[in-house]
């Protein structure tokens, strides 16, 4: 237990949105349900679980945690009586209809250190259909002293009677005065940190991750490919066969962000922030009309949507489809 780090800070960018959550709940106007939601790599699990533990510990200070007092240890630990962390088990991608009788049980019984009883869902869009709907009249009446928080990166995909029983709350993407110095400091170098947050859309957390990204690393040469499309120099096949040597999911992302990067530019915005790919950005804004630059964009998300659905559908398809209408094929009529 005593070698479990105890964090007592939410990261840089969410500290005045977690001073706001503080002043709402000294003021007794927080609800007995959040629904935390916002982008994904973002860094709101830990805004959720250092507010929760603020809840349990016996001295916190300025309304964070002391991490120092036997609740704060307990709740590293994860062995805090009034402490429950509602996630998927390990090797499953969703949260089963078993999992929250165990949580609504926990909800029912009396905190047994007197205070607070606070429960983290995460993420809350892995519950599945019946694991959503039993979990609705604990949301209706969790009982006092309770809280309960709803991590999601897609509130969406939550049924609408679990959105209407919680608070929605969202501290969206993270200034850039927040974000670069902190990844500036683990990359060791502004211009890579801000090309790192550039590729991951803002998000801070996957831009850590992308650092040793083998796609990262050759952004310009996969870039260069959709250009070649553009100007039927390569096929859609083609350009999709290398794309997909890298991860779909992934290559997907890229995608969407070059695209809307490119939309943005071809609409008299600012040009990438990347000088490795500030110059082929702004060739496939020069080529492609901002209109099927958001049609493809559209195209992208609908695709992440359905990989991430577990639909399992043929992603080399998907991908193909995205280039041909990238490089201005009517996809529907042409029967694709």
């Amino acid at each position: 237990m005593a070698d479990t780090p105890i964090i007592t800070s939410p990261y840089p960018w969410h500290v005045a949105f977690y001073e706001d959550l503080h002043r709402r709940h000294a003021a007794g106007r927080l609800p007995h349900a959040l629904l935390l939601g916002g982008p994904a790599g973002t860094g709101k699990l830990r805004l959720a679980t250092v507010f929760a533990h603020s809840l349990l510990c016996q001295s916190p200070a300025d309304g964070y945690p002391c991490g120092r007092c036997q609740g704060c240890t307990l709740a590293a630990a994860g062995s805090h009586p009034d402490r429950f962390l509602l996630a998927p088990e390990e090797g499953s991608k969703s949260i089963k209809v078993g999992q929250v009788r165990d949580f609504v049980e926990f909800c029912a019984r009396t905190p047994q250190y007197g205070g607070y009883r606070v429960a983290l869902v995460a993420p809350a869009d892995s519950m599945n259909r019946n694991a959503q709907n039993a979990l609705l009249k604990t949301l209706e009446e969790p009982g006092a002293q309770t809280l309960l928080i709803l991590v999601s990166d897609q509130p969406s995909r939550l049924l609408p009677t679990v959105r209407s029983r919680c608070q929605a709350v969202s501290p969206g993407l993270p200034d850039a005065a927040d974000s670069v110095p902190w990844l500036t400091e683990l990359v060791g170098e502004e211009a890579l940190a801000r090309a790192l947050l550039a590729a991951a859309g803002q998000a801070p957390l996957r831009a850590r991750d992308l650092e040793h990204s083998a796609w990262f690393a050759e952004r310009d040469k996969l870039l260069r490919q959709c250009l070649n499309l553009v100007a039927g120099r390569q096929s859609a096949s083609q350009v999709a066969r290398a794309l997909l040597e890298h991860d779909s999911t992934e290559i997907l992302e890229v995608l969407t962000g070059w695209l809307a990067a490119a939309a943005r530019q071809a609409s008299g915005g600012a040009a990438s922030p990347d000088p490795r790919l500030a110059e082929g950005i702004a060739q496939l804004a020069q080529h492609c009309p901002a209109p099927r630059l958001l049609t493809v964009h559209a195209q992208c998300l609908e695709a992440r949507r359905l990989l991430a659905s577990g639909a399992n559908p043929n992603a080399e398809l998907l991908l193909e489809q995205i280039l041909l209408s990238l490089a201005g094929v009517d996809v529907a009529a042409a029967g694709f």
